[in-house]
């Protein structure tokens, strides 16, 4: 129905202002045409003209209450218009978030469907200063002072004329004028009373006749302030109206079979301005009114003819309802029939799953396999219906198990889990729910997708509650390879932290820059730009000594007998320290301005060196550098060779199991073979487009595999030089490179807050573990069954589940 709202509100999202409001004046009125005139706008030539394929269209609903679930609503928007998967508890700094991110946008239509409240509205009005935003509300109050504002209430006579008398044959002018009448002009109510009149018309009933009927059926049960029919009722009063839909759907359920009436009231139980699967509906009819999924769908399209619901047959058939009909049904079925008719739903659900067991002795009992429903509506709304039912043990139950937690976290993110422990609002559900919102924004998706649970477990296991769930489910091979915590981890949530918020990029000269591990894995050094060097005991985490004595935390290597380590400085020295009393032994000292790399000869006897020649400030250009690598002599500390062939600074440096060559690797963006007797280059590997940030050669030295800037991991054959494989999926700079004592996996880890496990024969991640911080430096033990990782936040100790 082309509507005179159509052509202004299209005017006015085209001149480009911050907001266009269609409202009505009423607060709670539905049914006017307020979406279906937002959805006529945005398929408007003029209004697709403007802002091409950037449309979209949000609906907020009744039912998005509290700050979680704005939150939640408004990092679902950003996640649908944009791709970002921040996460946020604050709905003004989730808001704040999108409005940056359509600040970088060209113009854009949001269409924010069915707003009631103004904290649903507020996040989604900051920034965008090329976003027009176009809300349909009941509430006229919340509509932005700016905003220009749009009544859409009574159809006018002509148009609503139309409405009624779409499709009919020609009805007497003081019928048609009675129904226009006692429907008040409603737009909903007009449609119903056009299917009825219709409905029965196929039948061979008299037009006539047959609306007369249907006006004195609206006028016995419409309100008593209009009892004569020729009176202007108010539509001010939600009261008169909801008389006048009783009046209407009452009507309409009369041309049901048998039973349908009461299959239709039962609909109320459902969630609003949800998609409802017809398969959902039919377990619900067959448990109170015996139906099969046949007749189901049945009842379901006469039921769409009447115009009491749609029917998509999209997705197997889904259903929608009405906000206004799903109000009134629900009014009519009251707390008990809610209560009961929600168990029926929940336990026909229950009779399609196979029963399970808890995880552990102390763990909740769901009774059921809730995690393997495949419903999208059944996974969102079946706490809702568990909850509404009085089965809030049973809710409690299923939400806090951890299998629920990974469904979830799989389906819909990290606030899904999260806001299914909130909403059924008990001390311990609080307390779980907490658990997770103090680590969802690390829950985000990764590659691969089943490395997310891996994740989960990873930052849970603290947890009293979850640990011996998540202890069982490391159990099941399908959950491996994973890496497991060995230490609690150094960023672990405190309990002040209510959720973290996305912070601005670390410091990244903070935290455990190096790290390395004695040999016989009892204990590791890191160094840090803070404090020099920390000694730690592996099996208590704790810190038993400190090195000191160094101008920033450089790179640190373990003798291979475990007795003495060198540690690189940021003032062109390397000290040799002993383990057993920590003092320096020796400080081997060269003309570099800094010492980037250390590495240990596998005997002992001799160690090399990255870093640059001079000592120009580290403000300078890259032009004019010099990369060098040098070679000393354990004995005398003096320097026996150097390696000059690079032209920025040699950032890592590995030897060959048999110590006859080296590698290197530098800014340039290049990867160096050295000739360990005569120090000449015997080869340059080239295909990383930035700086290589870390070289480790295999343990049959047959490869090497190394990091880079450009955020690739490449294989490459030692004999021929050639890149053979090339490891994707980390989003930032591949900082260090570690591979396992038999060349089975390689860890990686990166500035994108990662430590991914890599399965060499299949070229693929196996496992991720995140951070809060930046992750540095990572080593293998020397039996390849732990890994320690160095990060901004501390040191990582991680066990390799294969």
């Amino acid at each position: 129905m082309d509507r005179d709202q159509t052509r202004d509100t299209v005017a006015a999202v085209c001149r480009g202002g911050r907001a266009v409001g269609i409202t009505t004046s009423l607060w709670g009125a539905g049914g006017f045409g307020k979406t279906t005139l937002a959805m006529a706008v945005c398929a408007h030539r003029r209004v697709r003209r403007r802002f091409r394929s950037r449309i979209y269209i949000v609906t907020i609903g009744r039912d998005v209450r509290g700050r979680a679930a704005v939150a939640a609503k408004v990092a679902e928007v950003t996640r649908f218009i944009t791709g970002d998967t921040s996460e946020f508890d604050d709905p003004d700094l989730a808001g704040a978030h999108l409005g940056r991110l359509l600040d970088q946008r060209p113009r854009t239509l949001l269409v924010l469907d069915d707003v009631w409240e103004d904290e649903q509205l507020g996040p989604f009005l900051h920034g965008g200063r090329r976003c027009v935003r176009l809300v349909t509300t009941r509430n006229p109050t919340l509509i932005p002072p700016c905003a220009h504002r749009i009544q859409v209430d009574q159809m006018s006579p002509v148009q609503a004329k139309a409405a009624l008398t779409w499709g009919l044959p020609p009805l007497p002018d003081a019928v048609v004028d009675g129904l226009l009448c006692i429907t008040g002009r409603w737009a909903l109510l007009l449609r119903l009373t056009n299917r009825l009149i219709a409905e029965q018309t196929a039948t061979g009933a008299d037009p006539a006749a047959t609306a007369e009927r249907i006006r004195h059926r609206l006028h016995a049960h419409g309100p008593t302030a209009v009892d004569d029919p020729a009176a202007t009722w108010s539509l001010d009063d939600p009261r008169l109206r909801s008389q006048t839909v009783k009046a209407s759907v009452e009507a309409a359920t009369t041309l049901l079979p048998p039973g349908g009436a009461d299959r239709f009231t039962e609909l109320g139980i459902f969630a609003e301005d949800e998609p409802i699967p017809v398969s959902t509906v039919a377990l619900l009819w067959q448990a109170t009114g015996r139906l099969t999924e046949p007749q189901t769908r049945r009842l379901c399209r006469d039921l769409a003819r009447l115009s009491l619901l749609t029917l998509d047959p999209r997705h197997g058939g889904q259903i929608g309802i009405h906000d206004v009909i799903r109000d009134y049904v629900r009014d009519g079925l009251g707390t008990a029939g809610l209560a009961r008719l929600n168990g029926l739903l929940v336990d026909a659900v229950a009779a399609t799953l196979p029963a399970t067991r808890p995880l552990t002795p102390t763990a909740p009992d769901p009774e059921r396999a809730w995690w393997q429903l495949e419903d999208g509506y059944l996974l969102d709304h079946l706490l809702d219906h568990l909850i509404t039912a009085g089965r809030v043990v049973s809710a409690e139950a299923t939400a806090g198990d951890v299998r629920w937690v990974e469904a979830r976290l799989a389906q819909r993110g990290p606030s899904a889990p999260w806001n299914d422990l909130a909403r059924i609002n008990t001390p311990h559900s609080r307390s779980l729910a907490l658990s997770i919102s103090q680590v969802a924004h690390l829950l985000t998706p990764t590659d691969p997708p089943h490395a997310l649970t891996g994740v989960l477990h990873n930052r849970l296991e603290a947890h009293p509650h979850w640990r011996p769930q998540i202890t069982a489910r490391r159990q099941d091979p399908a959950h491996r390879p994973c890496l497991v915590n060995r230490w609690p981890l150094p960023d672990g949530p405190n309990a002040a932290l209510q959720r973290l918020l996305t912070r601005h990029p670390p410091d990244v000269s903070g935290g455990m820059r190096s790290v390395a591990i004695a040999p016989d894995s009892t204990w590791l050094v890191t160094t840090g730009s803070a404090d020099g060097g920390r000694v730690w005991d592996r099996a208590s985490g704790t810190c038993t000594a400190t090195v000191t004595g160094h101008t920033g935390g450089g790179p640190v290597a373990i003798a291979p007998d475990g007795m003495w380590l060198a540690i690189g400085s940021h003032d062109g020295k390397v000290r040799i320290w002993d383990r057993a009393s920590g003092t320096c032994t020796a400080s081997l000292t060269n003309d570099t301005d800094a010492v980037w790399a250390v590495a240990i000869s596998p005997d002992g006897t001799w160690l090399a060196t990255g870093g640059r020649d001079g000592r120009q400030s580290m403000l300078i250009t890259t032009e004019g550098r010099n990369g060098t690598a040098r070679i000393w002599d354990r004995a005398s500390g003096t320097c026996t060779a150097t390696l000059t062939t690079h032209t920025d600074i040699v950032e890592s440096v590995a030897i060959s199991p048999d110590a006859t060559w080296l590698a290197t690797g530098s800014f340039d963006g290049t990867v160096r073979i050295w000739d360990r007797a005569s120090g000449a280059c015997t080869a340059a590997l080239t295909g990383h487009t930035d700086i290589v940030e870390s070289v480790a050669i295999s343990p049959d030295a047959t490869w090497l595999a190394t990091g880079s800037f450009d955020g690739t991991v490449r294989i490459w054959d030692r004999a021929s030089g050639t890149c053979t494989t090339t490891l994707t999926g980390h989003t930032g700079a591949v900082v260090s490179v570690a591979i396992d004592r038999d060349g089975t996996w390689i860890a990686t880890t990166s500035n994108d807050r990662t430590v991914r496990i890599w399965e060499l024969a299949g070229a693929r991640t196996v496992a991720v573990a995140r951070s809060e911080g930046s992750l540095y430096a990572c080593v293998w033990a020397e039996d390849s069954q732990e890994l320690a990782v160095g990060g901004e936040r501390g040191v990582y100790l991680f066990a390799l589940l294969p």
